[in-house]
């Protein structure tokens, strides 16, 4: 789906304040971050992930992303344990900016996955939302 110049694709679920997308497979989340959030950050430079087999929780540093004007630490309100890593984007965090939605971050394998619902969004749920942040950014680019 189209809002403005973002995409967000209807298979996601989204956490909307942090700028996350997540891809439920069973019991993994395949986790990164959205059009509008690797628009907000500018061009990445660097990405830092928790290792394979490290645990996380809410308050847990999931990852990190880096841009010149920007330091972002990203939590996933969940529990559970880091599976993968995408080793392209660590390597080449641009691979972000240029298609957010392909360039995945961490997979994680959720102890409770009753819990992801109540944590985030569909497209549907979210559309309201991401209209109001992308009239909001369009609005700041016509008046810089």
């Amino acid at each position: 789906m189209k809002v403005g110049n973002f995409s967000f694709p209807d298979d996601l679920l989204y956490d909307i304040e942090k700028h996350v997308w997540i891809k439920v497979e069973g019991n993994v989340v395949t986790v990164g971050i959205t059009d509008i959030g690797q628009y907000i950050a500018g061009k990445i430079f660097q990405v830092t992930v928790k290792e394979v087999n490290e645990k996380v929780n809410p308050r847990s540093n999931l990852f990190t992303l880096e841009s010149a004007k920007w330091i972002g630490k990203f939590r996933l309100p969940l529990d559970g344990e880091v599976i993968d890593t995408n080793k392209e984007v660590v390597d080449d965090p641009s691979k972000i900016n240029k298609d957010p939605y392909s360039a995945w971050i961490v997979k994680v394998k959720v102890s409770n996955p009753e819990q992801v619902k109540s944590k985030f969004k569909d497209i549907k749920a979210s559309l309201p939302d991401f209209e109001r942040e992308a009239s909001r950014l369009v609005r700041e680019a016509s008046s810089a």
